[in-house]
């Protein structure tokens, strides 16, 4: 073992990094029966925005560079023993201003795991100019990136796109995939990105069109008012994203809403202009601000509220239920489904009373019940 590597495991454990698996916590919810529970499924000691489980239970967190002052890996994986380690290792986690992006995770936004158990990482490869200065808020070249890596770290595939599919000020988000076909999210330029990964050809579609840009009028929750040091927050424009189990519909929307989506055969139809193409595109409604979003398997899109401590949940059909509603959950982030559990983690730290203690941060599992005021609700997408 390295002496680099000793250095940054003595960190990671003075920071409460190696910590077991944890259930404990309570919660209420609007469901008929038994009361809906978050329970804290892990501590960890960096905050994490995204996390995503394989099949068999390896958990990884999402862990963007949010502060200045706090040392973060960009992905973490909790091991067999319930520890928390930087993942895959090698050079990815050791990036710092002035080293080379091409190989190394810069900012990571989005961490997700589909059917083949595989790690999608989005890489923006910039950080936040309110908070690191404007001088790294651009990414260098070959820093914005899509990495595959299977559950032993080992990279499989690194996707980079040339700028008449990801033009300056294009910032990917999140991605999701069926098939061969994967959909990134643009919430820079807003706009959507699809590429066919059997073939490696992609398109650019709905770019800087009102369907994917944020409102320029709506009300900007007060706890985001400076959250990216002294700048005022600028909201994301297309945001999150979903695709229903059958790889047929495009759900996305900006955190100000409303949520929108689009038949993925007219997205990829290369016929259609733009200007058709937005006609095809529906309005689902308004929804609550939110920073992070779950789907089922019968196409239940879920919210992770950024204010108002709650996880609502809106059908195929339009109607609204709230799931739980619980003051733990206080800026709640990107949501994945593994079986019949919806992990959520939360991006404000956790009181802890132990003398000495460093913050921590929590990921809350809630198990789903069948149904909440008469909305079925799913299971994980397998595809």
């Amino acid at each position: 073992m390295t002496m680099k590597r000793r250095r940054l495991l003595a960190a990671m454990a003075s920071a409460g990094a190696l910590l077991p698996l944890i259930g404990v916590g309570t919660g209420r919810a609007a469901a008929a029966g038994k009361p809906v529970e978050a329970h804290i499924a892990l501590r960890s000691p960096w905050m994490a925005n995204q996390v995503a489980v394989t099949s068999d239970g390896t958990l990884f967190l999402g862990l963007p560079r949010y502060a200045k002052d706090k040392a973060s890996p960009a992905l973490a994986k909790r091991e067999a023993d319930g520890t928390l380690r930087p993942f895959p290792g090698n050079d990815w986690n050791d990036w710092a201003p002035g080293k080379d992006g091409a190989e190394r995770f810069v900012y990571l936004n989005s961490v997700h795991v589909f059917g083949d158990d595989t790690i999608w990482c989005v890489d923006q490869g910039a950080l936040s100019a309110g908070v690191f200065g404007p001088d790294l808020a651009v990414p260098q070249p070959g820093a914005q990136k899509i990495v595959q890596l299977d559950p032993s770290g080992k990279v499989l595939r690194i996707l980079r796109f040339d700028e008449t599919i990801l033009p300056a000020g294009g910032q990917m988000n999140d991605l999701r995939l069926h098939g061969d076909l994967l959909y990134i999210a643009d919430s820079g330029l807003g706009g959507i990105i699809v590429h066919d990964l059997a073939t490696g050809k992609s398109l650019r579609r709905l770019s800087g069109a009102k369907v994917t840009m944020a409102d320029p009028d709506a009300q900007i929750p007060a706890v985001l008012a400076h959250v990216k040091g002294d700048a005022t927050f600028h909201p994301p424009n297309s945001d999150l994203i979903e695709l229903t189990a059958d790889g047929r519909w495009l759900y996305w929307a900006s955190p100000t809403g409303p949520l929108w989506r689009v038949r993925t055969e007219a997205l990829r139809d290369v016929s259609l202009s733009e200007e058709a193409l937005a006609e095809h595109v529906q309005n689902m409604g308004a929804m609550p601000f939110s920073g992070g979003s779950a789907m089922d398997d019968l196409g239940n899109f879920y919210f992770c509220e950024t204010t108002t401590n709650r996880l609502e949940v809106r059908s195929p059909e339009g109607k609204t239920v709230t799931l739980l509603e619980d003051e733990r959950l206080v800026r709640p982030d990107g949501g994945f489904i593994k079986g019949r559990t919806l992990y959520v983690p939360v991006k404000v730290p956790l009181a802890d009373t132990r003398d000495g203690a460093a913050p921590t941060f929590a990921i809350y599992s809630i198990a789903l019940p069948d149904a909440v005021d008469g909305v079925r609700l799913g299971s994980q997408i397998r595809t």
